[in-house]
This record gives C-alpha cells, structure tokens and sequence, in this order.
C-alpha cells in the first residue's frame, strides 16, 4: 500500500510542472489582453489548473479561444521559466500594485518561509512576466504542449464571501493532443452525467432561493431513492448489531462546548438562536447527542461493543462560494454510527466499520479497486486546532493504520487533515467515468471521552475510559445520491429506480389488462405506473427509456390472448412476451437482490 501525503500527490504527478508552467502563461496572457485585469492565484488541480484574476469587467467562455491563442503564442516563443529566491522587501516591491500578491508575500514571510518568484523569459522580452511561486516548472515555454481552457465560474478570494468575487478560469494540459482528446471526450461523457443536470431531467430534487441555497428539496422520485438507501442501512446495521437512536436538531450551547466543537468548529455551524436566554446552535454533528444517551446509563463491559446509528440531519454553514449541487450542501442528512467499545475491542470494531464499507460498495458493483482511504494526521501548522495528547494521538493512530492494514485498504496520507480530537480516514471513491468523490468517513476517537466521561466498568468492577468510531459508510444522502447519479448516468439498479416498470398499452381497449399487470406488480412490492395518455406506443417508450425506467411493459391483443407482455429493457434490448407470471417473477428477484443486472 503505497503512501502519500494528499498535499504531495499533485507534485507526484509527471503532469504537474507543464500544467504549472501553463497556468503563468494563461495568467500572463489574459493581463495582456484586459486592461486592468490582476493575476491573483492559480494552483494546479486534478487533472487540471485554474487561474483568478481581479478583472471589473467579465471574461466569458466566448473570450477563450482569443485568450488560448495568445498562449499558444507565448508557447511558440519557447521562453525560459526560471525560479528566484527574494526578499519580503524586493518581493514587496515588484508587487506593489497587487494587493493579493502583497497579502501572500506578508503571510509567507510571517511563516519564515523563503520566497520565490518565477519569471517568464528577460526583461525587455514582449512576454516578460514575473510572478510569486514556489514551482515547480518545465525549462521553457516550449515545453508546453497540448493545452485547453474549459470554462468560467466565480470564486471568492480566499473561499470568502465577505471578499470580493474574482474570475476563475479553468484549463487543462497534456503532453499529447491525442491524450487532450481522450480527456475532453470524458468530460463531455461527465456533462451528460452531472448530478445536476439528471437531477432535474429525472425530478429528484430541487434547491430553491426561496428556501435557501445549499437547502435539498427531496421531490417524490428522489424521495424514493432516499427511502431506498435509509431501509437499507436501517436493515443492514441491524444485522450488523446496531442499535437505532434519534436526536433533535437543536442544542444547548454548553453541549457542544463539552464536545470542543466550540470553539474549533464554530466557523462551520450556523449563528445561535436565543431561546429562554439560553444560546442553542442547529445541530453540527450527531456525537455529541449520542455520548449523551450512552451517559444516561451505567454501562459495563458487558455492555460493549454498544453500536448507536441515525440518519441523522446536521446543519453546516458552507460558504455560498462552495456550495455545489448535492455534493456540497448545508443540510446534511448522514447515515451515522458511534461505537462505543472497550480499548482492546477498538481495532477490531474499526476492521468491521471498513468491512461495512465494503458490503455496502460490493452491492453498488464497487471494488477495492474502486476506491482508497485518505489518512488525516496533524500537522505542525495546524497544531493549536488539535488537543495536546501526543500519546493518545499516537495510539489512536497506530490502530487505524493496524486496522486499514488487517482489511486491506489502500490509502494516503493527508498531514493537517485530522479531525480536532484524532485521526480520521475518508473514502474517496472513483464512479465509473473515473471521476473521484470523498463519499464517507471513520474515526478512532480516544479524546472525546475524557471531555464526556464516556466510562464502563471493567470486570475487575474499576472505572474505564471507552473508546468511539464514529462512522458513516454512505456518507450523506445528498452526496451519496449526487454519487450514485453520476456513476448509473441515472440508469439506477431496478431497486432504486423510482419507477421499476412501465406498462404501455397500445390502445384504449387494453388499457383494462395494462391495469390489472400494474395491480400484479404492485402486489408484489414493484413501483410500476400505467402510461394510458395519448400518444402512439413509440413516443411512450421514447419517454419511458428518457425516464431511465428499467422496464418497459407492451400489451396488444396478443399479449392479452397469452397472458403476457412484450418486455423492453430501458438498454434497448426487446425481450418479445414473456408472461406475466413470469415478469413479475423475474424483476421481484431482481429488485429483492439488489442485482445489477437488468435480467
């Protein structure tokens, strides 16, 4: 298992200098091409980079072709791209007119960090630029090779709204035309996908600035898919051992000062509401809730491992900014579990929470290929956001690498991205065009017991500390649901699908058996609807297969003489009749299955 620092793993990338070197070219060209217009930052990203830019009046995706031919100039002029070490004063002064680069010069040097600059070509060159960076680059321009700006969005400087909205420019490079074609036809194939899009094709869900951004209205069929997963974890974690609990949605502030969310995750809640002179918060996290039912009785080892799971809905103030989708939202609805268990039971709890995992993945057609852990640790930068234990961070850690080890996972490591009271391990998953998503979470949790007095008594009868996972295998509905969109294109297994089956009368006078079908199918637990408009039988397929409905169910004369119907798979496949016993037979398995066949 091979690992890597998060923060490492672009620069890992044999791409990442060109894509570097690309983004100072695209940042030079569009100051030479709008008047005014100020480079503000522009790191590399997946399979890509962006630039910001300070800019009064509006670039558009129209201004793109304009802006890559200025670059590709700049690349043919094969200028040399040479890093610098300055000081805070000279950095200062080739600054001085750009307040953002002023700002990071000040940040940097505050950190006792060395700054560096890169400049494009001599001074005196058509093309010359300098620029705050820390690299790295290819030797030239010249060595840029295919490139591609996508697309333009707002961003806020620094991710905060209380900041002006900058201009954001998305790019690409690769090292072949032929690899930028491949790369552009999987984002076209990741446009049909976007959760947003098929979102509102197949009605599932709707964001309304009349309730609020990043505020999920879960309409009847996304309604469907949501009972679908909950049932599912609901039936499982039973199995499992879990036991179910519910919580409100509001708290004292004094609960979550217990907890230390205040004030480390203060920023992240939404503002506090006076109630009988008292400051309660919505709801940030179900912990806290559950430590206090596992309080309100004594427990004895006996007792553990003792397994609490809700579905539990959380409020995050996201900035508006991030806010995206489904994938980023400020009501959370998370299929949540804390484990409260003794120190020598922990390891093993965590090993069966990753094989949790793993059960639900295998169902969805995932491997362990499919997806890897990223490790949070603490960093040095970041050390006042954590609690001072070095032992307890170190034995909290040495178990979730034990236990990733035992089960198999692969993962890297992401220095800074701990939770304040340990180590946590997110799931990042890949869907099926390759896109990537951090779909859930699991954290050995030896700190907050000591601020709740999570105790049991031993059989010795002393008073112990438990250990808690905290867990959450299907993440959140929202981002869970956004996920599976993407990765089924819509066309979800039969027994998420909203409508699981279509029965299509070819005229008025079977539209009797069309109905008596539908009353079989629904007998049998099968959401099926009876297509009875006007229309002609082609239009009704065309919107059942745009509807992505697994099966499309024709009754004509014939079929009523045979007791059948002619089945057609939302793949195109026509199946002629089969009978109705049989139909019904065949997708009740399917759907009881979970199968991800279609027959």
């Amino acid at each position: 298992m091979k690992k890597v620092k998060v923060i490492e793993k672009l620069k890992e990338d044999p791409l990442m200098p060109m894509r570097h070197s690309a983004e100072h070219v695209m940042q030079l060209s569009v100051e030479a091409l709008y008047k005014g217009a100020k480079k503000v930052m522009g790191p590399p990203i997946e399979d890509g980079f962006y630039g910001d830019f300070d800019y009064d009046g509006k670039i558009s995706t129209e201004d793109l072709p304009k802006i890559e031919a200025y670059m590709k100039d700049i690349i043919k002029a094969d200028l040399k791209l040479e890093m610098k070490a300055v000081t805070k004063d000279e950095a200062l002064k080739i600054f001085k007119d750009n307040p953002y680069k002023v700002e990071l010069v000040n940040e940097i040097a505050t950190k006792g960090e060395k700054i560096t600059v890169c400049e494009t070509g001599k001074k005196g060159d058509k093309y010359y630029d300098i620029d705050l960076c820390g690299g790295p680059h290819v030797a030239s321009t010249g060595k840029i090779k295919a490139i591609k700006l996508l697309n333009v969005a707002g961003a806020y400087w620094r991710g905060d709204e209380k900041n002006k909205m900058l201009q954001r420019i998305y790019a690409t490079a690769f090292a072949s035309e032929e690899e930028l074609n491949a790369y552009l036809e999987r984002l076209e194939e990741a446009k049909k996908r976007d959760h947003r899009k098929l979102g509102k094709d197949l009605d599932l869900y709707v964001i309304s600035d009349e309730v609020g951004p990043g505020l999920v209205l879960w309409t009847p069929n996304g309604t469907i898919i949501r009972d679908e997963l909950e049932n599912w974890a609901k039936e499982t974690e039973e199995a499992w051992g879990y036991k179910r609990v519910a919580t409100p949605h509001i708290a004292k502030h004094t609960l979550y000062e217990t907890s230390g969310h205040l004030p480390y995750y203060k920023d992240d809640m939404y503002a506090p509401m006076m109630i009988d002179e008292e400051e309660y918060y919505l709801k940030g996290m179900n912990c806290p809730h559950h430590h206090i039912i596992f309080n309100s009785s004594p427990k004895s080892y006996r007792d553990l491992p003792l397994r609490y799971a809700e579905y539990g809905t959380v409020y995050r103030y996201e900035q508006s900014g991030t806010l995206f989708g489904l994938m980023r939202v400020r009501s959370i609805a998370q299929n949540d579990a804390h484990i409260y268990c003794t120190y020598d039971q922990a390891e093993d709890e965590f090993v069966k929470s990753l094989e949790l995992h793993d059960y639900y993945y295998k169902t969805l057609g995932l491997t362990k290929d499919d997806y890897f852990a990223v490790l949070g640790l603490p960093s040095e930068e970041k050390k006042a956001k954590y609690h001072g234990n070095k032992e307890m961070w170190d034995l909290a850690e040495k178990m979730t690498r034990n236990a990733m080890k035992r089960f198999g996972i692969r993962f890297v490591e992401d220095y800074g991205g701990a939770a304040f009271y340990g180590p946590k391990i997110d799931i990042n998953i890949k869907s099926s065009i390759g896109k990537e998503y951090s779909i859930s979470t699991s954290q050995l949790d030896l700190y907050m017991p000591t601020r709740f007095n999570l105790e049991y008594t031993d059989s010795n009868g002393e008073k112990q500390l438990a250990a808690v996972i905290h867990r959450a295998p299907l993440g959140s509905h929202e981002r869970f649901v956004g996920f599976l969109i993407e990765h089924f294109g819509g066309a979800f297994p039969v027994w998420l699908s909203p409508a699981q089956a279509v029965v299509i009368p070819i005229g008025e006078k079977h539209q009797e058996f069309a109905q008596r079908i539908a009353a079989k199918l629904k007998e049998n637990k099968i959401r099926v609807e009876v297509d009875d408009k006007a229309g002609s039988m082609q239009s009704k397929i065309r919107d059942a297969q745009m509807k992505k409905v697994p099966y499309m169910l024709i009754v004509g004369d014939r079929e009523i003489e045979s007791d059948s119907a002619s089945v057609r798979l939302r793949s195109g496949e026509d199946l002629k009749a089969v009978k109705v016993d049989e139909i019904v037979a065949k997708i009740s398995n399917i759907r009881l299955t979970k199968s991800l066949l279609l027959w």
